[in-house]
């Protein structure tokens, strides 16, 4: 308990000093780049304090969606990259003026900011940096800020809801088709020409560039957010993992144990397209405890923190182990079945290990068991969810052969 305090104060303090560089360094790139552009003394101020009152509604929105549970992608407490992207587009956003407002590549700006926060955020925050080039145009801005706000918006959108798939083919069409709408209603379509193909030139470097910076940064993205913890898995996953090679040494058993409800709650997950290396990793270490003598749950932090074990990981063992937690995931309730399965089958052939079970019998008995108990109803699984858990358990008649 005394070193999740220790955390929480430290996560904080980082959190308020990212912060606080945000919202001043804003106000210096805004009051920079007024000056460069030569404005006057009054727009100098004027630029610096809209700049800053628009950081600070996004660090506002922010601190309102973690306190809410608004982040997509677990972001509550870090900002180190949302802020250095947001910084860097502040930048950007002073040499944007300088070229035809065609060209601004403010999409990516939107869906980046975007994807290292939330909508809300990620809207806001593109929207500062819009209004920031739009204060430093010469002339116009109406059309530009629209048309980039609204297509920026769509691109935080159809980017929100990334998962383990990374489908990104859809996203990508769908915001670069409104971008070209977008800049057609209001670039192309107020130009004094007759219109034609070479009127979209710069409507076609705008859509090459910002497709070529959207494809390196979910490249980014999915290796530092949606994977990041890949290599860690495929760690933890290998039955040869140090922690599990200690397990072993203390006690086969246990360690048997472990395999074999990792493997099922990994055939089931898979089935279930629930979070297939999460229940794997947690079928392998649900009792690893135990080599701090008892498996509580207090055990099992300290050796998580100690081997880095990935947050969702963490989570998934405090809901099983952690008696105070009232609720399960679904995969935590896939790793209950699988362990209350594995433990019923094996504690017969321990008994007997010629014995001829009856595992359709077995399984209906801890299925009814688990819900006569009552574990379920604060369970975030569905019925149809369970009944086909259910049904693959049956499957794996030839594979609990393996348990004797």
């Amino acid at each position: 308990m005394e070193e999740n305090k220790k955390e929480k104060k430290k996560t904080n303090g980082r959190k308020r000093i990212q912060f606080l560089a945000m919202f001043l360094l804003s106000g210096v790139i805004a009051g920079a780049g007024t000056f460069l552009y030569k404005g006057s003394m009054a727009d100098i101020i004027c630029n610096v304090v809209m700049i800053m009152l628009g950081s600070g509604i996004v660090i506002f929105a922010l601190s309102a969606s973690e306190v809410n549970g608004l982040f997509f992608y677990e972001y509550k407490g870090n900002y180190r990259n949302f802020v250095v992207f947001y910084l860097i587009s502040l930048t950007l956003s002073l040499i944007f003026p300088m070229l035809p407002a065609s060209a601004w590549p403010f999409l990516i700006v939107f869906i980046i900011l975007g994807l290292f926060s939330n909508s809300i955020s990620g809207l806001t925050a593109g929207s500062v940096c819009l209004m920031l080039s739009v204060m430093l145009q010469q002339s116009g801005g109406y059309h530009e800020f629209s048309l980039y706000f609204f297509s920026g918006l769509i691109g935080i959108m159809v980017f929100s809801r990334l998962d383990d798939h990374f489908k990104v083919g859809l996203p990508i069409l769908v915001s670069l088709l409104s971008l070209t709408v977008c800049l057609t209603a209001n670039i192309v379509l107020f130009e004094r020409e007759r219109l034609s193909l070479s009127q979209y030139t710069f409507v076609a470097i705008n859509l090459m560039v910002n497709f070529i910076l959207l494809l390196i940064a979910l490249k980014i993205f999915n290796s530092t957010v949606i994977h990041r913890y890949r290599d860690k898995y495929m760690d933890l996953n290998d039955p040869e993992f140090p922690l599990l090679v200690q397990l072993k040494e203390l006690d086969k058993e246990e360690y048997y144990h472990a395999v074999h409800t990792a493997y099922l709650g990994d055939r089931i997950a898979k089935r279930l397209s629930l979070n297939d290396v999460v229940v794997k990793a947690c079928g392998y270490y649900h009792r690893i405890g135990i080599l701090k003598g008892e498996n509580t749950w207090e055990n099992v932090q300290a050796i998580c923190s100690q081997y880095h074990i990935p947050p969702d990981t963490r989570e998934t063992l405090r809901e099983y182990v952690d008696p105070a937690v009232k609720t399960l995931s679904r995969e935590a309730t896939v790793i209950l079945f699988a362990d209350s399965i594995v433990t019923a089958i094996r504690g017969m052939f321990q008994k007997n290990p010629k014995a001829e079970l009856d595992y359709d019998r077995i399984i209906e008995s801890v299925f009814t068991e688990k819900f006569e108990s009552g574990v379920l109803y604060n369970s975030d699984i569905s019925i149809a969810q369970v009944r086909e858990m259910k049904k693959i358990f049956n499957e794996e008649k030839l594979y609990y052969d393996f348990l004797r």
